[in-house]
């Protein structure tokens, strides 16, 4: 059967299916406006639609405000390519670092100049001791490990050596941590001990009381005694038991002496006794005041207590106050607690009526011993005598020319610079010192000497502590005044006594042998040379003899 149906083109302008070419996407639904990609076509043309808005608004706004500045665009910074380092500086970088890492090692292991045992030599700065010692072979010997009484246990076994740099002598510590640093001398020596572990028991060591010199006119505590340590130790290793000083105790010294005093400037002390008193006191201070003189008043505490006023003049006029006890007592006659009641008692009423706290003492009679420096209790720090003696006491109320000469005499018998005369103002003082005290005065003048305190006098010898010569001075802090006089002095005391006795014994059978045809017998005492201990008494006629002085 023949088909008459005709094929389709599908081509055929007849046979395309109408589609209006000005179908808007506003028309198509929102699905399918989502889902249908824009063309790059298009997509170009909106943005320059765009910049065409932009750049119309801009130049219409540009019109509207002419006096507005345009905003420019920020320029882009153009890329600018690192360049390559080269093999030849990367090269040159690291010998630069080379070259100053090893001056940087130089320098800190350069060689310095240094002295060991007396000889010039080269180390390496920053060394140890311990290496400068290994180094130069200095043939010192090693210390021992040894048990508490000193037996070794191991030999060579101690500390390697002991140093002392610039003078210094360094502690095992020091020696441990000390580094070269150039220009040092040091000395090295022989090692230490080391001494095995030990058990312990520490004990106090008192110090002692001694007396040094041979002078008579001043005593002075020149050293100051502190308390020692002694341990009893026993040894864990070896059980040996041992005693050990650890700490040496020091002794109080109280120094003897005159003074002489070199120089151009001759220096002398005048000295006044037993005030102050209502009568003669004012009539001194009268005649030191014309002449220019200062001079040193020892005043008894109960004068002191009666005079007030009197006793702040002195000071008021420049003159120095001392204590003379506060009854007069003899200290050598008397026992310890009135020794240290009458020194305790009259400095107090001297500074409760003067305010000066003086340590300064002149003993009654000039009798001051070593046991009576033990039980002043470190109360004073000087006991001052004289050297020439006015003997005033002995012509009081006399006025006469003769006995005036008599007096200044006395006082200026075997003067020098440094001399202390005594008079008094006070007990046997009176109109005779009135009359004498200007002569003496007049003559020392005459020949160049200058009238100091006791104070001044002690300065001007140039070696006595200051706290000594302010006469203000205490025991400082830490120090401990001694409870006994050392052994030595105990034995030269006694010693000396025996050389009395024998010499007096001797003076009195050739005394009385000679006197037999008159029926009397004279007593002669004489005294052992040794000024430590020699005290003249001055208000009698006998001398104590050495053994009185302990």
């Amino acid at each position: 059967m023949e088909n008459n149906t005709a094929a389709t083109n599908p081509y055929d302008e007849g046979n395309r299916i109408k589609t209006p070419l000005s179908t808007s996407p506003r028309e198509l639904p929102d699905s399918e406006l989502r889902e249908r990609p824009r063309s790059r076509t298009v997509q170009s043309a909106r943005d320059a639609s765009r910049r065409y808005t932009a750049e119309n608004k801009e130049r219409e706004e540009q019109e509207a405000h002419p006096n507005r500045s345009k905003r420019r665009k920020p320029r882009k910074q153009p890329i600018r390519r690192r360049k390559k380092m080269g093999i030849g500086v990367v090269v040159a970088a690291i010998i630069g670092a080379i070259i100053v890492l090893l001056a940087l090692l130089y320098w800190i292991n350069r060689p310095v100049p240094v002295t060991i045992n007396g000889e010039p030599a080269e180390v390496r700065i920053g060394s140890s001791l311990q290496d400068v010692a290994h180094e130069e072979h200095l043939g010192i010997n090693p210390g021992n490990y040894v048990t508490v009484s000193g037996n070794v246990i191991r030999a060579n076994q101690g500390y390697a050596f002991n140093a002392k740099v610039n003078g210094k002598q360094f502690t095992h510590d020091e020696i441990e941590e000390y580094r070269i640093e150039g220009t040092e001398s040091i000395e090295f020596t022989d090692g230490d001990d080391i001494i095995e572990e030990y058990n312990s028991k520490t004990e106090r060591l008192e110090p002692y009381l001694r007396m040094e010199g041979s002078g008579y006119s001043l005593q002075y505590v020149s050293q100051w005694a502190r308390m020692g340590e002694k341990q009893y130790r026993t040894g864990k290793v070896s059980g040996e038991t041992a005693e050990v000083v650890t700490v040496e105790p020091q002794d109080c010294i109280i120094t003897c002496r005159d003074l002489f005093i070199e120089g151009d400037t001759k220096y002398v002390a005048l000295t006044f006794d037993d005030g102050p008193s209502d009568v003669n006191t004012p009539q001194y201070l009268d005649i030191l005041d014309r002449y220019g003189v200062k001079a040193t008043f020892y005043n008894l505490g109960e004068n002191t207590q009666t005079y007030q006023n009197i006793a702040r003049e002195v000071l008021a006029r420049g003159h120095q106050l001392c204590n003379h006890t506060m009854a007069h007592n003899q200290l050598t006659a008397v026992d310890n607690d009135t020794i240290r009641r009458e020194i305790a008692t009259s400095a107090e009423v001297i500074q409760n009526v003067t305010g000066l706290a003086t340590t300064h003492l002149r003993p009654p009679y000039g009798d001051f011993t070593e046991r009576s420096w033990l039980a002043s209790g470190g109360t004073i720090t000087a006991s001052v005598r004289w050297t020439g003696d006015s003997q005033d006491w002995r012509y009081t109320g006399m006025t006469d020319s003769e006995t005036i000469t008599t007096i200044v005499n006395n006082s200026l018998l075997n003067i020098h610079s440094g001399s202390i005369i005594l008079m008094h103002d006070g007990g046997g003082g009176g109109a005779q010192d009135v009359a004498a005290l200007p002569k003496i005065i007049e003559r020392l003048q005459a020949e160049g000497y200058k009238f100091v305190t006791i104070s001044d006098l002690m300065r001007a010898a140039g070696d006595i502590p200051e706290e000594v010569c302010s006469g203000t001075g205490t025991m400082p802090q830490g120090n401990v005044w001694p409870s006994e006089i050392h052994p030595d002095d105990i034995a030269a005391a006694a010693k000396a006594s025996a050389a009395s006795s024998a010499t007096t014994t001797t003076s009195e059978t050739t005394s009385s042998s000679s006197d037999d045809s008159t029926g009397s017998t004279t007593s002669t005492y004489d005294t052992d040379d040794d000024a430590t201990y020699y005290d003249d008494s001055y208000y009698d006629d006998t001398y104590a003899t050495d053994a009185d002085y302990l």
